[in-house]
């Protein structure tokens, strides 16, 4: 089995039992049998004194006899757990045994208050125990043991661009299947269970706040409890990275926020919290690795540059046109945004403190526009959203380090399996219009992220990704048809191992090591066929600068060198621009591309009706005479120097801009580095056919080599249709209708020709213009030569006899029919012209 699909089997059943372990703690919420019989695993136990105590509780507030007592807890604690328990972590049996007794009294007492208290800190005890079961029976190998505590665990709460808390079930199940060894499983289960108990201590600690508000004492006690409960299981981690005197401090300040609330002081219990708070700042019980970090730090990126674009989307001349793209995109993209802050705060304090609170206000600021403007309120003008993501994102820019800002596809495609993952989960529960909206947010990761890199890379396999997420590709129906005709769960799981599939794939083609021949080779291809062209036309120009003024050809030469920063200068100002409008992805490559064909079939049109070679070349050569003659009765005066730079400078920029043109589809889909690495080849591949040019002057065949040039450009424009019909399918523009043929890989590659009826009827329509523009210009000229000669025929029928006289006016010939001299390389012109 191959490495990608092994990784997708264990994630996949990671998450079945993340999912499976929670839907069975829900229906243990409901009252179980009595604790002996069902206490045989550790989480059976676990969960059985959980419902005692909750029953107890119940009954309490109720006035009615306990169905479960106290003491059913305390059996199932004493018989299933002490004994593994005492063994790994005796203070936290005592604990839970302490807090049997609190409950004892508590509910003798008839203190509500006391019994919550209880409760929360008896849970937060048997979970810090399982959590030393686990991690000592992972060290040792012992999967058994750890599998079967490992459950005893509570949950991170899943958002929607976050995945469940199963990093820990994979390494398990990776260390039974012997993928990986004992230590680094026990790493990856002991930061799974960090990250979930101080993610719920936060959250526990927010309740807290709003049952302080509400008055729910009770409840507010149970919060405290399990704050400072998982707090227990934190602090060990938090002496190794600050020290024990500030353990200490934190360990009072937590023992205090639970007697206050216990107490029910609101006072007290603000203070206590907030010095709670003071603690954790900074504090990840969990740390990153630097390529977590990193990967974390792009998907803060892309959650943020997505806010104004949904923004944009949904609204138009201060009205909310389309509701869903604020609520369910742009609101969860800023909440996507602040998790992965959250994450990233305790690095970001250490390089700038300030940095975490001014990203904070400015992500509340987007959120109350969108909230705002739901609820009928003002709608901003896109310009304040841009302003307010630029200024975040300079902020974020500023304090990241470079490592951070470095583009990684791993962070998209993490985004683009657990939107999928989403909507798995929606189409299980029946819910296809959500279904449709994760189906829809996976599509937008891929687009904005790995799938213009992909693109240089592999365009048939972009192809078969976007045809596996719309319509249908490699044989399989699409996920967007499957969810619009409502199929059944196992055939929506079906398509989703193919797009899995696909989407390995393209993980592997843009990772690390990934070729970037294609693109290289792409872009020297566009520079040295310009190039080619410039160096014929420049040599048209100056072939007849001979003798005494084979000294004018420095001008032209140095004119058309200084062409060259020019075009680099035009180059860059077309990057910049393209990048300040890199936020419309594809659509913005569609229209370079659209573009750039429009080009493409004007230089067609100029090659196959000669008027490239019979009045661009010629109409140069004859601007070059004018001048060498002008400078050689002027003896060569400034502005004549000048107009020969300036027929250089313009005989090359010309070419220039159509290769700035062309690269800018290159530089938005593949990045600037591969695009000049492919410049710099074309253009050592230009100066030595320049050098071979000039060196053999007007011996070579230059009408030829033009043609052939048109050979290339015709090979080009079919390719560019192809992928610029595929680009437009990407963004919605085109239809997307299957050819049931599978194509080899090297046709979309390098030809641009994908299995859709689109594309390959664009590139058939085109293949036809070239040919039939060659004809007809053909057919046009050999009729206007036949016209020509008829008239001229004509004309000597019709002259009047000799013996009208000398005194008759001579009948004007027709006009002279010429080809331009040398056309062919031989210095003969190749039909006979008619002369005076």
């Amino acid at each position: 089995m191959r490495g990608g699909s092994r990784r997708k089997e264990v994630a996949a059943r990671a998450v079945v039992a993340a999912l499976a372990t929670a839907f069975a703690a829900a229906l243990l919420a409901s009252p179980a049998p009595a604790a002996k019989g069902s206490a045989e695993q550790p989480w059976k136990a676990a969960e059985a004194i959980r419902q005692s105590l909750f029953d107890a509780q119940t009954a309490f507030v109720l006035g009615e006899p306990p169905r479960r007592s106290v003491a059913a807890a305390r059996q199932a604690l004493e018989e299933s757990l002490a004994g593994e328990l005492r063994r790994f972590d005796p203070a936290a049996l005592r604990d839970a045994r302490a807090a049997l007794d609190r409950a004892e009294h508590a509910f003798t007492d008839r203190d509500e208050v006391e019994l919550a208290a209880a409760r929360g800190e008896i849970m937060a005890a048997l979970r810090r125990g399982a959590y030393a079961v686990t991690l000592e029976a992972t060290r040792n190998g012992d999967v058994a043991t750890a599998r079967r505590w490992f459950l005893v665990r509570d949950f991170r709460e899943s958002t929607r661009f976050s995945r469940p808390g199963v990093d820990g079930t994979a390494a398990l199940d990776s260390l039974a299947a012997g993928d990986i060894d004992r230590r680094d499983a026990a790493l990856q289960v002991k930061k799974d269970l960090l990250d979930t108990y101080q993610a719920r201590l936060r959250d526990y600690l927010g309740d807290a706040d709003g049952e302080l508000d509400s008055g729910f004492g009770a409840a507010l006690a149970e919060s405290a409890a399990l704050v400072r409960g998982y707090w227990l299981i934190l602090d060990g981690e938090y002496e190794r990275q600050r020290s024990a005197t500030e353990r200490r401090s934190a360990d009072a300040d937590f023992a205090a926020l639970e007697e206050a609330a216990i107490a029910e002081d609101g006072a007290a219990f603000k203070r206590a919290r907030d010095r709670v708070l003071a603690d954790l700042d900074g504090f990840t019980a969990a740390p990153f690795t630097p390529e977590e970090e990193a990967r974390r730090a792009q998907q803060l990126i892309r959650f943020l540059d997505l806010v104004p674009i949904e923004y944009d989307h949904g609204t138009e001349d201060g009205h909310v046109t389309i509701p869903f793209e604020l609520s369910g995109e742009m609101l969860a993209f800023i909440d996507a945004a602040k998790s992965a802050l959250d994450d990233l705060a305790g690095s970001l304090d250490e390089r700038d403190p300030a940095v975490v609170s001014s990203v904070e206000r400015s992500l509340e600021q987007l959120k109350q526009i969108a909230s705002g403007a739901l609820e009928g309120g003002p709608v901003p003008p896109q310009d304040e959203v841009d302003a307010l993501h630029d200024k975040t994102s300079d902020a974020l820019d500023a304090a990241m380090p470079d490592e951070w800002k470095e583009s990684s596809d791993e962070a998209d495609f993490d985004l683009v399996d657990i939107s999928l993952d989403q909507m798995e989960a929606a189409v299980a529960a029946g819910k296809y219009d959500q279904a449709e909206q994760a189906r829809l947010s996976a599509y937008a990761f891929f687009e904005f992220g790995p799938e213009p890199k992909l693109q240089a890379f592999d365009p048939q396999l972009v192809s078969d990704v976007e045809g596996l997420v719309w319509y249908g590709a490699r044989g399989e129906d699409g996920l967007g048809e499957l969810i619009s005709g409502g199929a059944d769960a196992p055939t929506i799981h079906d398509a989703r191992l193919a797009l899995d599939e696909a989407l390995e794939e393209a993980r592997a083609r843009t990772g690390e090591g990934a070729s970037t021949a294609t693109v290289i080779t792409n872009a020297a291809t566009i520079v040295f066929r310009e190039g080619l062209e410039a160096i014929l036309i420049i040599a048209a120009i100056t072939a007849s600068m001979v003798g005494t003024n084979r000294r004018l050809r420095r001008p032209v030469l140095r004119g058309a060198l200084l062409a060259l920063p020019a075009t680099a200068v035009l180059f860059t100002l077309a990057v910049l621009l393209l990048d300040s409008l890199a936020q419309y992805g594809e659509k913005l490559e569609a229209i370079v591309g659209v573009v750039a064909i429009g080009v493409l079939l004007l230089v067609l049109n100029w090659f196959f009706h000669r008027v490239y070679w019979t009045e661009w070349i010629a109409g140069h050569r004859r601007r070059g005479m004018k001048l060498a003659g002008t400078a050689a009765a002027a003896g060569a005066g400034a502005m004549t120097v000048a107009g020969l730079y300036l027929l250089g400078f313009s005989s090359v920029f010309r070419e220039g801009f159509e290769v700035t043109l062309f690269l800018q589809a290159l530089q938005l889909s593949s990045g600037i580095g591969v695009v000049l690495a492919g410049v710099t080849l074309g253009l050592i591949a230009t100066a030595v056919i320049g050098a071979v040019t000039f060196a053999l002057e007007r011996r070579l065949p230059y009408k030829k080599m033009l043609v052939a040039t048109g050979v290339m450009i015709a090979l080009v424009l079919v390719v560019m249709v192809g992928t610029t019909v595929r680009v437009m399918q990407g963004v919605g523009w085109l239809p997307i209708t299957p050819v049931d043929a599978d194509f080899p890989l090297w046709m979309g590659t390098w030809l641009g020709i994908f299995p859709t009826v689109e594309g390959l009827a664009a590139q058939f329509a085109a293949f036809l213009f070239v040919v039939g523009s060659y004809y007809a210009a053909e057919w046009w000229r050999k009729r206007k030569a036949r016209a020509a000669i008829a008239a001229y025929e004509e004309a000597q029928a019709v002259e009047p006899a000799v013996e009208a006289g000398p005194a008759a006016d001579p009948k004007p010939l027709p006009p002279v029919i010429r080809v331009p001299l040398n056309t062919n390389g031989t210095g003969r012109d190749r039909e006979p012209s008619h002369r005076t």
